[in-house]
């Protein structure tokens, strides 16, 4: 089977468990906010800003089929617009901003659950489609769009 297919059957099936579960609802009291993963990158344990105890060690864990840790990722700048690096920058942030309990609406979900998919699939150097380079940096977008506050809880105050 190709790759293009499989993608497309496993985001169709994660899909579908996903949507099968509970909906995200529409926040009602404490919504929390979020912050940017230029933020994210300088308060690990490794600073330069002051520690944010929500990464709890993960710093270190492997990235997906990075052959990286989540640390290392977050700082890969993305040579030549590695829609792997433009997704994973705005993934990572987040997932973090998610575990300080901001408010995820559907759209955002819809595009970490997409990401998840993608990471399970291709490593940081492997060659994409235009359609799956595209779907990735669209998903980047919404997430981008969530960590700077633009849909969501919005932006917390540094």
């Amino acid at each position: 089977m190709k790759k293009k297919y499989l993608i497309t059957i496993t985001m169709l099936i994660a899909s579908a468990i996903y949507f099968s579960g509970t909906a995200a609802l529409a926040c009602d009291d404490y919504c929390g906010c979020t912050l940017t993963p230029g933020y994210w990158k300088t308060h690990s344990k490794y600073g330069p800003a002051p520690l944010d105890d929500t990464w709890a060690g993960r710093e270190d864990n492997g990235f997906w089929l990075s052959g990286q840790t989540v640390y290392e990722v977050i700082n890969t700048p993305p040579k030549r617009g590695n829609a792997y690096y433009i997704l994973s920058f705005q993934y990572i942030a987040a997932y973090l901003n998610n575990d300080t309990g901001a408010w995820v609406p559907e759209d955002v979900w819809e595009a970490i659950n997409w990401a998840d998919v993608f990471f399970a699939t291709y490593g940081p150097s492997d060659t994409l489609s235009e359609e799956e380079r595209a779907a990735a940096i669209a998903n980047a977008s919404i997430l981008a769009d969530y960590n700077e506050g633009i849909i969501g809880p919005g932006h917390c105050d540094d």
